[in-house]
C-alpha cells in the first residue's frame, strides 16, 4: 500500500508533463506575438521555463523515486541523518548563480519596454498618442482628431500638449485600440477609480493603471488585423477583424481576434472589462476610420464615448 503513493504521485507528475507536451499543439498556449519587442519577452519566457521546468521534473523525480523506493516495511528502521554541507552549499549557490544571470539578461528586454528613454515621445510628430482611461469596469480611450494630429508635424508643443490636457473636439471611445502597422504607439495611461491592469496579450504588454497617476506605455504593432467591410446590419462601410465575418457573425480566425483585458481584479464586473485592439494596415485607413468615428460622435453628444468598430 505504502507503494501505492508512489505510483499515484508519479502517475499525476506524468499526466501533467503530458498535457504540457501536447498544449502547443491544441491551442494552450500563448497567443500570437503581433509586438517589436515581444520575441525579447518571449525569449525570456522560454529561458526561464526551460529552467525551472528542468529543475521541477529533477525534484519531482526524486521524490516519486524515493516514496516507491524507501516505502515503509514492518520491522524496518529508518536511518537518521543529519544533512550534507556540501550538497546544502551547491543547491543554494546554483539558484542564486541562476537569477543573477537571468537577472542581467532581462536587462536590454526590460529597458527597451518599460524605460522612458525607449519610447516614442509625446514632441514626436511621428508618435500616436492616445489616452487610456480605465475605470470600472470599462476603457475609455482618448484620440486626437485627424486636423490636430496634422497641428503635431509642425508644431511640437502642439503633440506635447495633448498628453497634458484634453481638448472639447477630441474623439472618445470606449473599450476599442486604433492603431495602424509599424507606428510608435504612446498610451497615456489613468484610472478613474481603482488599480487596473492594461494587458495586450498578443503584445507582450501588462501595466498597472495606479490611481493619481498617468503612466506612459508604449508598443508598435507589426501586422494588421482590421479590413474595411460592408456592415451588413447597417450596409454602411465598417471595419472588422479580419478573423471575423460580419454576415454570420461568427469568428473564423481566432488568430486575429486580439484582445485588451484587465488583469487585476477590480471588483465584481471584472470579467466583463474587455475590449479589443485594432490595427490598420496603414496610416490612411486609420484616418478614413478616424474620420468616420468623428461623424459617429458628431451624430451624439461631442464627449460621449461611442463604440464604432463593426461590432
Amino acid at each position: 500500500m505504502q507503494k501505492f503513493w508512489g505510483l499515484l504521485f508519479g502517475g499525476t507528475m506524468a499526466g501533467a508533463l503530458l498535457l504540457f507536451i501536447v498544449s502547443p499543439f491544441v491551442g494552450w498556449w500563448l497567443p500570437k506575438n503581433v509586438a517589436t519587442f515581444g520575441a525579447g519577452i518571449d525569449n525570456l519566457f522560454y529561458v526561464i521555463l526551460a529552467i525551472t521546468g528542468f529543475f521541477f521534473i529533477l525534484t519531482e523525480a526524486i521524490l516519486v523515486y524515493n516514496m516507491f523506493r524507501f516505502a515503509a516495511k514492518p520491522g524496518r528502521k529508518a536511518s537518521y541523518t543529519h544533512g550534507n554541507h556540501t550538497l546544502e552549499i551547491v543547491w543554494t549557490l546554483v539558484p542564486g548563480v541562476i537569477l543573477l544571470v537571468l537577472a542581467i539578461v532581462q536587462i536590454k528586454v526590460w529597458a527597451e519596454v518599460k524605460f522612458q528613454k525607449s519610447m516614442p515621445q509625446p514632441n514626436d510628430p511621428t508618435t500616436q498618442q492616445m489616452e487610456v482611461l480605465a475605470r470600472q469596469w470599462e476603457w475609455r480611450v482618448r484620440y486626437p482628431n485627424r486636423e490636430r494630429m496634422a497641428s503635431w508635424e509642425n508644431n511640437e508643443n502642439l503633440a506635447r500638449d495633448f498628453g497634458q490636457n484634453p481638448h472639447v473636439d477630441d474623439l472618445h471611445i470606449t473599450n476599442e485600440i486604433h492603431v495602424w502597422t509599424g507606428v510608435r504607439v504612446l498610451v497615456h495611461l489613468k484610472t478613474q477609480d481603482v488599480i487596473h491592469s492594461f494587458f495586450l496579450p498578443n503584445l507582450r504588454l501588462k501595466q498597472d493603471a495606479l490611481p493619481g497617476k498617468t503612466i506612459p506605455v508604449w508598443f508598435a504593432v507589426t501586422e494588421s488585423n482590421v479590413e474595411p467591410q460592408i456592415d451588413p446590419k447597417t450596409h454602411e462601410r465598417r471595419w472588422f477583424e479580419s478573423g471575423y465575418d460580419p454576415a454570420t457573425g461568427k469568428t473564423t480566425d481566432a488568430s486575429k481576434i486580439w484582445e485588451l483585458a484587465c488583469a487585476e481584479f477590480c471588483g465584481t464586473r471584472h470579467s466583463m472589462m474587455r475590449g479589443k485592439l485594432y490595427v490598420h494596415k496603414d496610416k490612411a485607413d486609420f484616418l478614413e476610420w478616424l474620420k468616420q468615428a468623428e461623424a459617429e460622435q458628431d451624430r451624439h453628444h461631442p464627449q460621449a464615448p461611442v463604440q464604432v468598430a463593426g461590432r
